[in-house]
């Protein structure tokens, strides 16, 4: 099928396929899924800076539908979201301004796929190595990771002023509390520096940032799982509009696409959210480690190819992309059905 904007030739099932897997890891890990449908345009052969814009859009969209789900389940801190989005959203700018000099240089391809490889290895290997440190522990929860320690230092930082002084308001204190988050006290600063960095570098890779927020909610900030999970798809609704307007404004974003796999991912994002609820948090970062590290692989192959034209790669790369997020989902499925069997058999009589 051809798509007028980007000017690329796509398999319309491919992206369908795509938006409906999107979809469900988009709400099961909390992530818009900008580092697999960014991922997947690259490898699917759309231009760069369309593959950016275009991810930008269907991240806002599969966000939106996410986050409405999971406010219904009580998983969505709103003030923190917002106090993220006042760093974010200027940052978002500043990277939008960078990919544009990189596309006038023609390397804007390869630095970002090499970006993608390099931030996914580094983000996925750590997520099972937290993984496996947690489950050596005897009597460890579901929700605890090794960096709590450091989680309780950053939330006691004094970061700035204490207090500012606002027209109407008068002088209001900087240091803040979170309750939803289980968060007792925190400098405003830290949420906001903390959406800077992700708004940046979410700009640069053309994801709304959830799949590096949920992460550092849960490892730099000790947010527990699902409360990362919903408050992160919040955050991506802001910076994913932000982003798409940019790009948009630049005619960088291919509507036609857009529209074809947030249609699949409004399927998906059923299942993926419901899972939420009774998968274990333990069970979904290891899972999420694992997709991080194969969409890094994917992206890799796509580079290794454009490097190299050999062409096998890449279609290899489509094959590991889908294949992998397609048996995520069935997995997720599965073991959602399992559950749900196990709550509805009998509790064994008393002697």
């Amino acid at each position: 099928m051809w798509f007028p904007n980007a000017e690329v030739t796509v398999n319309p099932a491919l992206l369908v396929f795509l938006g409906i897997i999107v979809g469900t890891l988009g709400g099961f890990f909390g992530v818009g899924g900008g580092f697999l449908i960014t991922g997947g345009l690259l490898v699917f052969g759309v231009p760069p800076l369309f593959a950016v814009g275009t991810g930008l859009t269907l991240v806002m969209g599969t966000s939106l539908i996410n986050t409405l789900k999971h406010r219904r389940l009580g998983n969505v801190d709103f003030k923190l979201g917002i106090m993220m989005a006042v760093g974010s959203v200027p940052a978002l700018y500043g990277a939008q301004q960078i990919n544009t000099q990189l596309e006038e240089a023609g390397v804007a391809g390869p630095v970002i796929r090499i970006m993608y490889v390099v931030f996914l290895a580094v983000l996925g290997t750590f997520i099972l190595y937290d993984h496996w440190r947690v489950q050596r522990r005897e009597g460890h929860s579901s929700d605890e990771v090794s960096t709590a320690r450091l989680a309780g230092w950053i939330q006691r930082l004094d970061i700035g002023p204490r207090s500012i002084w606002l027209p109407g308001f008068g002088k209001v204190s900087t240091v803040i509390a979170l309750p939803i988050s289980g968060i007792e006290r925190i400098s405003f600063f830290v949420p906001v520096l903390l959406g800077a960095a992700v708004g940046f570098f979410a700009g640069i890779l053309g994801a709304g940032g959830a799949f590096i927020l949920t992460p550092l909610l849960i490892y730099l900030l000790g947010i527990p799982t699902v409360i990362a999970i919903g408050t992160g798809l919040f955050q991506v609704i802001i910076t994913g509009s932000v982003g798409t307007f940019f790009y948009a404004f630049s005619d960088r974003v291919d509507p036609l696409m857009a529209v074809l796999m947030l249609a699949a991912a409004a399927i998906g994002a059923q299942l993926g959210t419901s899972a939420t609820r009774i998968i274990e948090p333990a069970r979904i970062r290891f899972l999420y480690g694992v997709i991080v590290l194969i969409g890094g692989l994917a992206v890799g192959m796509e580079e290794v190819s454009e490097a190299t034209d050999v062409n096998l790669l890449s279609d290899l790369a489509s094959v590991v992309l889908l294949g992998a997020g397609g048996a995520m989902c069935l997995g997720i499925g599965v073991m959602m059905v399992r559950s749900k069997r196990r709550s509805k058999e009998p509790a064994p009589a008393d002697d």
